[in-house]
């Protein structure tokens, strides 16, 4: 019986690894690395920042593979530019690694977009729409306000077995209300002050029509994120009326 137990148990493991819903705890060298607790005031970025939308960045990868021949080897460069995509709540609150493209559970199947703000779009008229869980458990993470700098911790969790956690510092210079401009970025916990971001691309504000709730992220449900632990009861008894 109990190894009949044993292998039910594995199966459902494999299962939600497979489906994507793996969620391993958050291991303790993040939480103790982690140090932009979050308290849900209003930090007053909208007066600095355009946040009716997200931002997005262009990064450009460069990479060369070397093919032998019969009289001498060629080299093949290639250039691939990829796009980031993140967006502030005025909270204290933001979301890495928006996607035009998500996992919907129910259908089994990639659903692709034009763009990010549709989704968007269909995430705020209704949370429970497919590849909204993977919205709210993408990589969250905090910020601080320091004078024209945006200082944001986020997590990048693990969602498989092999995956690892971990946790990594952005600091971005505010150009004007609608740019921005990486200026520093280092994994956590460092001894090192800064680490200049190689890339130096401004990063440019997209208007969305309509930004989903942050309520059902996945980090607000975590207690170490927050500042005060009666807030984070009182999230979590929001969360029980919905």
């Amino acid at each position: 019986m109990n190894k009949i137990i044993v292998s039910i148990i594995l199966t459902c493991v494999f299962l939600m690894i497979s489906c994507g819903v793996y969620f391993p705890r958050t291991p303790k060298s993040v939480k103790k690395s982690f140090t932009y607790c979050f308290d849900g005031k209003y930090t007053g970025i909208d007066t600095l920042l355009n946040i009716d939308g997200y931002y997005s960045e262009m990064s450009i990868e460069k990479n060369s593979q070397t093919i032998g021949g019969f009289l001498k080897d060629t080299s093949i460069y290639n250039v691939d530019t990829t796009y980031g995509h993140f967006m502030f709540y005025d909270n204290g609150l933001f979301v890495y690694n928006l996607r035009n493209i998500y996992y919907d559970d129910r259908g089994k199947k990639w659903i692709k977009k034009d763009d990010v703000s549709m989704f968007l779009k269909d995430f705020s008229e209704n949370t429970e729409a497919p590849g909204a869980n993977y919205f709210y458990g993408n990589d969250w993470g905090s910020y601080i306000i320091c004078g024209d700098t945006l200082k944001m911790q986020v997590i990048y969790k693990g969602v498989s077995l092999n995956d690892s956690w971990f946790l990594r510092e952005y600091w971005y210079k505010i150009i004007n209300k609608s740019t921005i401009l990486c200026i520093n970025t280092f994994s956590l916990p460092t001894h090192q002050v800064t680490q200049p971001k190689s890339s130096q691309n401004p990063l440019t504000f997209v208007p969305a029509s309509s930004k989903p709730p942050p309520d059902k992220s996945w980090i607000l449900k975590e207690k170490w994120f927050w500042c005060n632990e009666a807030d984070w009861k009182a999230h979590k008894e929001q969360l029980k009326k919905r």
